[in-house]
């Protein structure tokens, strides 16, 4: 045991003012007696008013000594070590993730979490040198280096859930250059799963156990003539079958309901048909609370933008045709290659010669050009090969792409262009945008490849397409909780304003370049808002619950867990060893403890004083 403030102790003096006090105190009582008695009484009432003999079977006496020692007591304020915990230099580090806003014990854990930590910083002697740090997407460091409890305390209590993803691996690099500044340095972390601290003298707290928990992983809607047709993918992250009732909404209002049965750790996709195309955005709800209700909804904004008008100039393109015609968003006109083109359409297409002038406004796509024009050069035929992939916008979701082309055109890409297929050391495609023009060519003929037999070949067409035609201010409309939502301000925009889901409206600074907005904790519809003159112009965006924090569960380690196999709802990243409890480790202030116990003493004189004068 160790006396943080020893000099308490010297209130110990008063203890012999006090027994002396009660000594010297005089106590009477009228008594009527015969003059027989009271001279009988004589010699015992000298003995009875020596001074020791008051001390004799005195309760009320010893119990307000009690009392005064332990009010001293508690003014050294001890505190009791086990286990050789005695650290100088502590850092903890606080998971505040996606997955922390999961059910507990109790309490959701992240505020688990900040007890087990406020119990660990209680339970620390003054002096100790305490860091704070906060990890989610962004790692912050809430204090530094501090000896003061209560602001550790505070900022630990400040700490809120971001609904992020997050990986405490980013925190290694931190906590270890905070560590070597000290010689001796222990690391302690609060979290829901078993990180490997490597080099790191640390431990982690326990936190649990986990719930079953189903979540919504993702919804899409491709819109038909006059409905939509809406996919809703759900998961059962624990380890027994359950069922689910997903709920579709059109903005606030119902619109079908579906149930479904889930096997332990199924993912299942769900389609809802004929579903109206009048609400700006939709969301996917399931009725049943789990364990972590913040991905039991996800959100899609429903695109309200007017048909694209696209000319595609060419003699016989069966399957750049049959692609095209799959966007249901975009008006395709056809012309030949010798006729002349009109002007107002948003998208050129020109698939092999074409004698004309090219059009001064609306983006333009070369597919197989024959000759050299005032966006770059062609030259003579080239041997093809297999093709490869370059990353790009345009590019996504083909890494896996395996095609070969037998023939390419000698493209010379400009320097405000980007590649998205090579052969070679050439580039058989590429994409840029050159005074305000978005421009794209493909230098080979489709048909002398195998692209178009390509699983590949529908999303490149559609993600070309989209980034030729999309003239939206908004970069994406789909954003995950913690990610900044990228706004581009229109030329002639004078405010911009930002609604969050709970109604809260912030202006933001329609200077270019705009700063991203960032407060996106929240799952919900964002409204970001353009004032331009009298009327102002809104884009809706999506911001949903990370899948990676719904706890995915590994179907090959619970098919190969055995005995293992954990509990339902818990994850196999997710338990942790018995023996990393850090309240089992530390110490305990006494300070509380013994001024409680002077109180239930003080309580206990004065119950045994009324006793006494009763009788």
């Amino acid at each position: 045991m160790r006396l943080i403030s020893p000099n308490g102790l010297w209130f110990l003096t008063l203890i012999p003012i006090f027994v002396l006090m009660y000594i010297l105190k005089q106590r009477y009582e009228e008594t009527q007696i015969s003059s027989l008695y009271l001279w009988q009484q004589v010699v015992m009432d000298l003995d009875a008013t020596s001074p020791f003999q008051r001390l004799k079977r005195n309760l009320l006496f010893f119990l307000q000594l009690l009392v005064l020692l332990l009010c001293i007591f508690a003014l050294a304020n001890p505190f009791i070590w086990w286990k050789n915990n005695n650290y100088q230099n502590i850092v903890m580090v606080v998971d505040a993730s996606g997955s922390m806003s999961a059910l507990g014990e109790k309490d959701k854990k992240l505020e688990e979490a900040k007890q087990k930590a406020e119990d660990l910083v209680n339970s620390l002697s003054s002096g100790t040198k305490m860091t704070l740090i906060s990890a989610a997407k962004n790692i912050k460091v809430e204090v530094s280096g501090s000896t003061d409890k209560k602001e550790v305390l505070s900022r630990l209590k400040g700490i809120a859930p971001t609904n992020s993803e997050g990986s405490l691996e980013d925190t290694f690099s931190l906590v270890k250059a905070i560590s070597e500044q000290y010689q001796s340095c222990r690391t302690v972390y609060f979290t829901d799963y078993n990180p490997d601290l490597k080099e790191l003298d640390g431990e982690v707290a326990v936190l649990g156990p986990q719930r079953p928990n189903v979540s919504l992983d993702y919804i899409a809607a491709s819109r038909g003539d006059q409905l939509l047709k809406v996919m809703l993918r759900v998961t059962n992250h624990g380890t027994a079958a359950t069922d689910a009732e997903l709920c579709l909404y059109g903005e606030e209002k119902l619109i079908s309901i579906k149930n479904e049965e889930l096997k332990a750790c199924e993912t299942k996709t769900v389609y809802f048909d004929n579903v109206p195309a009048g609400s700006k955005y939709i969301y996917g709800e399931l009725s049943k609370e789990d364990g972590l209700m913040e991905d039991n909804r996800v959100y899609t904004v429903i695109r309200q933008k007017e048909a694209k008008r696209v000319l595609l100039s060419t003699g016989q393109n069966v399957f750049m045709e049959k692609a095209l015609n799959t966007l249901k968003d975009i008006e395709l006109f056809k012309t030949l290659p010798d006729e002349k083109i009109e002007e107002g359409f948003d998208l050129y297409i020109f698939d092999g010669e074409y004698a004309g002038n090219l059009p001064q406004k609306g983006n333009i796509l070369f597919l197989d050009p024959q000759k050299s024009n005032g966006f770059f050069k062609t030259g003579e035929g080239l041997i093809g090969g297999k093709a490869e992939i370059s990353p790009h916008s345009v590019t996504k979701y083909m890494n896996n792409s395996d095609f070969v082309i037998s023939q390419i055109s000698s493209l010379e890409m400009p320097y405000w262009a980007s590649p998205l297929i090579t052969v070679g050391d050439r580039e058989a495609a590429f994409a840029g945008e050159f005074k305000g023009q978005k421009i794209a060519a493909l230098g080979f003929d489709i048909h002398n490849s195998d692209f178009p037999l390509t699983l590949e070949f529908p999303i490149f067409v559609n993600n070309l397409i989209s980034y030729l035609i999309d003239r939206d201010t908004m970069a994406a409309t789909q954003y995950s909780c913690g990610q900044e939502i990228a706004i581009t301000p229109l030329p002639e925009a004078e405010k911009i304003y930002v609604k969050t889901p709970e109604g809260q409206r912030t202006e933001l600074s329609s200077e270019y370049p705009v700063k991203p907005f960032e407060q996106t904790s929240l799952s919900g519809i964002y409204d970001i808002s353009q004032k331009v003159g009298e009327k102002e112009i809104e884009k809706l965006v999506a911001v949903n619950f990370p899948v990676s924090e719904s706890g995915l569960y590994n179907k090959d380690d619970y098919e190969n867990a055995g005995k293992d196999t954990p509990a339902a709802g818990t994850t196999a990243d997710s338990r942790l060893q018995e023996d990393s409890r850090v309240n089992d480790r530390g110490g305990i202030n006494l300070l509380n403890i013994l001024l409680a116990a002077a109180l239930l003493m003080a309580i206990a004189e004065w119950m045994a004083y009324v006793r006494q004068y009763r009788v």
